[in-house]
């Protein structure tokens, strides 16, 4: 690939479309540079089921042994557990091919140093560009690399077990939606150690074609098929993930979609019980409820900058139990402080099991007292955009850790912009629906007009 589109080169990860932004000499490339400015000794590398995966990893491998890099190649596997990998082995680092919740069309790479600390685009993603577009020579190393092929899957499964009391858990019926991504694995491995019933897996099975579209979620238009599996059959929740199976998301037992917001705050609470007075950090997309759970349980809310690398730093830093973000990653003390798509799962079996309530009863509190819109996207030009929106809510408390927050008594709303597309994210929280709607309808008008 002669001409490099360097927008491939995202905040947190490297994702473009296969083969025209991103093919296997470009891999290639990738590779090398990342030998270079992390100068590893010992690399492990994974991939999910994505139509590239196999290819892609291929070419990483040849990529690092060209430069002298020993790698693990570990396979097919979950992000999660390339994390796992990289924070468990002796390497000095690790590439996961993946395009994580994109459509079949993408392909790409989430890069790692030692104990899984991401590299992202503040801590050598642009780096690592720079080398990949200059005229940096890659030179094949006399001594070339050897590689191990190792299975991780029983390692990974007996740890994030071992963080649960599993034999407490109630025989709940489920509902899952993996879509064709790396979760159906993971179920394959629980079925036989919780005792619960997987009354349905819909998409289950690894198809990189996605054939029923993006395999993301938290997109309102891909929980239908969802919701219908879960008012026909009644189970107890449901739970789907994303493609490379890093973000979990719920459904009650009624079918209705639960707000990532409201998981990040009974999450908090699980975790506070199990450590008094600790921190809880979480972004600042949706804070009330979140901040009002861990006030009543003796907690301190830490806010921070969303995006994985901020969070896990930060996380270690103020050794953190703890955090979350409103877009369905969690992150664990417990999990080395990386974010994990199968924690949060076996938390809420765990707190439901304790509550001995139907899951939408033991919601009801947040639901009504709390009220969360979804996140809205807005496409703009205008480069003053946050200064224009500043203006008309002057009135406001405004914080700008992430973006911008403007806090009111009874209600208050974010925007930032996104760091990989020319987008502005609105979220809204009040103290009643109505109110919620009102200002959700003010707030986007105004952004219609100055966009």
């Amino acid at each position: 690939m002669t001409n490099i589109d360097t927008s491939i080169f995202k905040a947190y990860d490297i994702r473009g479309i296969y083969p025209t932004q991103i093919d296997a000499a470009l891999v290639y490339k990738i590779a090398q540079a990342y030998a270079e400015f992390l100068n590893p000794k010992v690399v492990v590398i994974g991939h999910d089921m994505r139509l590239s995966g196999e290819e892609f990893s291929q070419a990483a491998i040849n990529g690092l042994v060209d430069a002298g890099v020993e790698v693990i190649d570990i396979g097919l596997v979950s992000t999660d557990q390339l994390y796992f990998a990289a924070a468990t082995l002796p390497v000095d680092g690790g590439i996961q091919i993946t395009a994580s919740h994109n459509p079949k069309e993408f392909g790409g790479l989430k890069l790692v140093r030692e104990k899984g600390r991401p590299i992202s685009g503040d801590s050598g993603i642009y780096q690592i560009r720079d080398l990949v577009i200059s005229n940096f020579k890659f030179q094949i190393s006399k001594e070339k690399g050897r590689v191990e092929k190792k299975d991780i899957s029983e390692d990974y499964f007996k740890h994030v077990l071992s963080k649960f009391d599993i034999k407490n858990f109630k025989p709940f019926k489920v509902v899952a939606n993996p879509n064709f991504g790396m979760a159906n694995v993971a179920i394959e491995k629980l079925k036989n150690k919780l005792p619960v019933e997987f009354v349905e897996v819909l998409n289950g099975c690894l198809d990189g074609n996605f054939p029923k579209g993006r395999p993301d979620p938290l997109v309102p238009e891909n929980r239908g098929e969802t919701i219908e599996a879960i008012k026909k059959l009644k189970p107890d929740l449901g739970v789907a993930w994303d493609a490379d199976a890093d973000r979990c998301f719920f459904f009650d037992e009624q079918g209705q979609f639960v707000t990532p917001a409201y998981i990040n705050a009974l999450l908090a609470g699980y975790y506070l019980k199990k450590n008094p007075g600790a921190k809880i950090l979480h972004d600042t997309r949706v804070v009330r409820v979140i901040d009002a759970v861990v006030k009543e349980n003796g907690g301190e809310s830490v806010l921070n900058k969303a995006g994985h690398s901020f969070i896990k730093e930060r996380m270690i830093k103020d050794n953190i139990v703890f955090g979350c973000e409103t877009s369905g990653h969690y992150y664990f003390k417990d999990n080395f402080y990386l974010d994990n798509g199968l924690f949060p799962f076996l938390a809420v079996l765990d707190i439901l099991s304790q509550e001995k309530r139907p899951f939408s009863e033991v919601l009801r509190p947040l639901r009504e007292e709390f009220y969360i819109s979804e996140e809205k996207n807005f496409k703009f030009k205008n480069p003053n955009i946050i200064e224009d929106i500043k203006k008309q809510y002057s009135d406001a408390e405004i914080d700008n850790v992430d973006g911008y927050d403007f806090n009111y008594p009874d209600w208050r709303f974010n925007v930032r912009k996104s760091n990989t597309e020319n987008l502005l994210r609105l979220n809204v929280e009040a103290g009643s629906g109505e109110l919620l709607k009102k200002k959700f309808d003010e707030v986007s008008a105004l952004i219609e007009r100055l966009k």
